[in-house]
C-alpha cells in the first residue's frame, strides 16, 4: 500500500538485531560515501539518486546533519590518537605496534574511521590494480598497498610490490621486489582476511601446525623467505602447498598437516 507499510512489514518480520545491524551498515556506508566527497566536490542533495536522498534523511534527519558528521568522521582520520584506537578495536586485520594490516576484500568491514582513512590514501594514489593487503600505519598518517598476487595459493607468499601513501606530506613512494633474492613474505594468512573468507580454514590450519611444532616462534627471524625456508629445513619440515610435511630421509614424508583444496 506505501513505503511506510512495507518499511513496517519489514520491521515486523526481520529479527530486531538483525535489522540494527543492517541499519547501522547501511548509515555507516553513507557516512563514508560523504565523507570522501570531500575530495571529488560534494554533491548537492538534489544530485543524488532518489534512494540516496531518502536515506540520508532516514539516518541523519537532513543532509546539513549528515555532511557535518562526515566532515567530523574525516577529521577524526586525521587524528593520530582516534586512528591508533580505531586500529586496535577492529575486529577485522591483524594488529601490530605498527599498523593494523588487512586483506583487501575486508575493506568494508573496518570501522568507518578506517574506511575513510583508506580512502584519502586512495584519493591521493587512484586505485591501486591487483592489491592484496592494505597497511593501515597507526603513529603516523600513512597507508600502504601490499601486492602478494599468490596469496590464495602459495601457503607463505612473496611480496613484489608496495604503495605507500604519505597523507601528511602528500607523498606516494613505490618499491619493486620482484627482483629481490630475498622479499619478505607472509605467516598466519588467516589473520588479514574476514571470518567468511573462502580459504581462511584451509590457512588457518597449517598455521595451527606450523605453530605446534614452533616454526612460527621469533617472528622477527622469518619474515623473508631465505630465513623462513632455514628454519623450516632446519626443524626437518617441507612445505607441499598449504600442507606440511616432515622430511625423513629414504623414507619418504610423514604428513603431519593436511588442509582442503589441496
Amino acid at each position: 500500500g506505501s513505503l511506510r507499510a512495507a518499511l513496517a512489514l519489514a520491521e515486523r518480520v526481520a529479527d530486531e538485531p538483525v535489522w540494527r545491524a543492517s541499519r547501522a551498515r547501511a548509515s555507516d556506508d553513507l557516512l563514508v560515501y560523504l565523507a570522501l566527497t570531500a575530495f571529488g566536490g560534494r554533491p548537492k542533495l538534489s544530485d543524488l539518486p532518489t534512494d540516496t536522498q531518502l536515506d540520508v534523511r532516514s539516518f541523519f534527519g537532513s543532509f546539513r546533519t549528515g555532511c557535518e558528521l562526515a566532515d567530523a568522521l574525516l577529521r577524526s582520520a586525521g587524528d593520530t590518537a582516534h586512528r591508533t584506537r580505531a586500529c586496535a578495536e577492529s575486529a577485522t586485520g591483524k594488529i601490530t605496534p605498527e599498523a593494523l594490516y588487512v586483506h583487501v576484500s575486508a575493506l568494508t568491514k573496518l570501522p568507518p574511521l578506517l574506511r575513510v582513512y583508506e580512502g584519502c590514501a586512495r584519493a591521493l594514489t587512484g586505485t591501486v590494480a591487483d592489491v592484496t593487503l592494505v597497511k593501515l600505519h597507526r603513529a603516523e598518517p600513512k597507508v600502504s598497498y601490499l601486492l602478494y598476487p599468490t596469496f590464495d595459493n602459495d601457503p607463505h607468499p612473496a611480496l613484489t610490490a608496495s604503495i605507500r601513501a604519505h597523507l601528511q606530506n602528500l607523498d606516494v613512494r613505490y618499491r619493486d621486489f620482484r627482483t629481490s633474492s630475498n622479499p619478505p613474505i607472509l605467516h598466519r594468512k588467516e589473520t588479514f582476511v574476514a571470518p567468511d573468507y573462502p580459504r581462511r580454514a584451509t590457512f588457518a590450519r597449517l598455521t595451527e601446525q606450523e605453530d605446534r611444532h614452533g616454526l612460527l616462534g621469533d617472528p622477527a627471524g622469518i619474515g623473508t623467505r631465505n630465513a623462513w625456508s632455514a628454519r623450516v629445513q632446519a626443524a626437518g619440515f617441507r612445505l607441499a602447498g598449504h600442507r606440511l610435511l616432515r622430511s625423513v630421509t629414504g623414507r619418504g614424508a610423514a604428513v603431519l598437516g593436511t588442509a582442503e583444496g589441496e
